[in-house]
């Protein structure tokens, strides 16, 4: 759901056509399904999906009998509402769960504040996050102690370095660039009013996601 640091918008992707096989990669579909997992374990009956992309989450959830209303900034992407992340047109508590998945990188990180208090403000539950985590190397341990308990397996991302991020037309920031650790992403979403920090994790088949749960308290 791309947009500029201006009120008026302008499209930072030209060609608004998802389905491509470049963009469509394994790594993309594997983290459609946490997407998928984690909104589903808040058992929803409606769900808000911002920036819905080429649409195959909001088509499963569809197909799963959720009421699903999408939003973004960009008509050509064809969503229920053309709406600004800022100013969602929504009552209080209009949502179950609201997904945003590699939405908040698109916005200046001086305004995602205000963006997560749109989102906290329309949903009754919980809150789906993903986000881009630059990290040089992310070495992963895996460990299955006994055969009937499930695997355990944790990425850790490793940055000797961390760069300066630099505007690529698109992302305006990413956790593990100089100006935005973790730490500090972590500190803005634990600061979200009236929601807690649940959960929050690198998808181990596609380490550049990082989700975070955020849910009522």
């Amino acid at each position: 759901m791309p947009r500029n640091s201006k009120r008026s918008f302008s499209p930072q992707v030209d060609d608004p056509n998802y389905l491509t096989m470049p963009y469509l990669s394994r790594e993309r579909w594997i983290s459609f399904w946490y997407q998928l997992m984690e909104v589903m374990e808040t058992k929803p009956e409606s769900v808000l999906e911002i920036g819905p992309g080429p649409k195959i989450v909001s088509d499963i959830l569809k197909g799963m009998e959720i009421k699903l209303t999408t939003v973004d900034i960009d008509r050509r992407l064809r969503p229920t509402v053309a709406a600004d992340i800022s100013r969602l047109p929504f009552g209080d508590k209009s949502f179950d769960c609201v997904l945003a998945a590699e939405v908040l990188e698109h916005i200046p990180f001086a305004e995602v504040s205000g963006a997560l208090k749109e989102l906290a403000r329309v949903s009754r539950k919980a809150i789906v996050i993903t986000l881009p985590h630059y990290s040089r190397f992310s070495p992963s341990i895996a460990l299955k102690i006994f055969p009937f308990v499930p695997r355990v397996q944790k990425v850790f991302p490793i940055s000797i370095f961390s760069p300066k991020h630099r505007f690529d037309g698109q992302h305006y920031w990413e956790i593990g660039k100089r100006e935005t650790p973790i730490s500090k992403v972590r500190q803005l979403l634990s600061g979200v009013k009236d929601f807690r920090l649940a959960r929050d994790y690198l998808i181990e088949e596609n380490p550049f996601h990082h989700v975070f749960v955020l849910a009522k308290t």
